[in-house]
């Protein structure tokens, strides 16, 4: 079962903590109105929602419907995070598991094979967060416990915008829960190899970050410790494109923004963005847009109501 919301508005936080229920306590029978999102960190908890048990332990995350009752079944000792919050455009999800688990391979798609300077496409912005999930990985589990912590944090701060800092924080813990949701299903879907799939978006990151450097495929198999032949299949099976093609893109991207917002000149714009030669920059840049460097940073500058702006040359 899934939620699906709308990520570009943020959630509203209510209430935020970190609690400790120690026998002879127990929660009791409610409807909350509101949205409440657990991840158990110590102990065990047994709730009951619309009939269904759910028996969480250490690494377990859980959120409840607003309009449904949940009690504590069993009386037990459970430490967890738990954030009551209100959300304008979150509702459970009408499809199946099996077109739930597409539609986040086919968002998983769609962001690796786009650029930085791509608008999001909708379906995107439809952030897919589980109902119920266990995390066994013990360093994303720390980094989603730390940034629960800081949600509470924000909420306890109570300066200027403490509640928007709060619902950007607890924004932030949904979008890497979902990231890591996403992952397994891809696993578990046997798309790839946790080893090979981390190897991909390690790779992935590395374009984006380095992509001024000279990058060979020696120097990516010496880095990524695999054979470039089987890492590039690899990158191609998931991304859509080789390597070569996706840092082509990366530094046309790039160089897209440069040519835009800067008063560079060609040669300039073509060493930064990785390119030692600028009359291959040009022949690439061309190849991949239809005009020249210059032509278009010309035709951008006209449409943005400026054409006496300075043009690179």
């Amino acid at each position: 079962m899934y939620f699906v919301m709308d990520s570009r508005i943020l959630p509203k936080v209510r209430l935020a903590d970190y609690f400790i229920l120690k026998p002879p306590c127990a929660h009791k029978k409610r409807v909350p109105h509101e949205y409440i999102a657990y991840l158990v960190e110590k102990g065990e908890l047994y709730l009951m929602e619309e009939g269904i048990t759910y028996h969480l332990r250490p690494g377990d995350f859980i959120l409840l419907n607003p309009e449904s009752y949940h009690e504590g079944k069993l009386i037990t000792y459970c430490e967890y995070y738990y954030i009551h919050f209100h959300h304008e455009a979150l509702r459970l999800a009408e499809d199946g598991e099996s077109a739930m688990h597409e539609q986040m391979m086919e968002i998983r798609r769609d962001a690796l094979r786009s650029d930085s300077c791509e608008e999001q496409s909708k379906i995107s912005q439809g952030l897919i967060i589980p109902k119920y999930c266990h995390i066994q990985d013990e360093t994303l589990l720390a980094s989603l416990t730390r940034q629960l912590l800081s949600v509470v944090t924000a909420n306890f701060d109570h300066m200027e915008y403490y509640k928007a800092l709060s619902g950007i924080q607890f924004l932030s813990f949904l979008i890497e829960l979902s990231r890591s949701c996403l992952s397994l299903q891809l696993q578990e879907s046997k798309m790839t190899t946790a080893r090979g799939y981390k190897k991909v978006l390690e790779v992935q990151s590395f374009l984006h970050e380095c992509y001024r450097e000279p990058v060979s495929g020696d120097s990516l198999a010496e880095k990524f410790d695999m054979n470039f032949d089987y890492l590039n299949r690899l990158f191609r099976k998931n991304i859509g494109k080789p390597v070569f093609q996706y840092l082509r893109d990366i530094r046309i991207a790039k160089a897209k923004e440069l040519l835009t917002t800067t008063s560079m000149r060609i040669v300039e714009v073509s060493d930064c963005v990785g390119f030692t030669d600028e009359s291959y920059f040009s022949k690439v840049f061309k190849k991949q847009t239809g005009i020249s460097p210059a032509d278009y940073a010309r035709t951008e500058a006209k449409a943005e109501g400026n054409p006496h702006s300075q043009l690179p040359r």
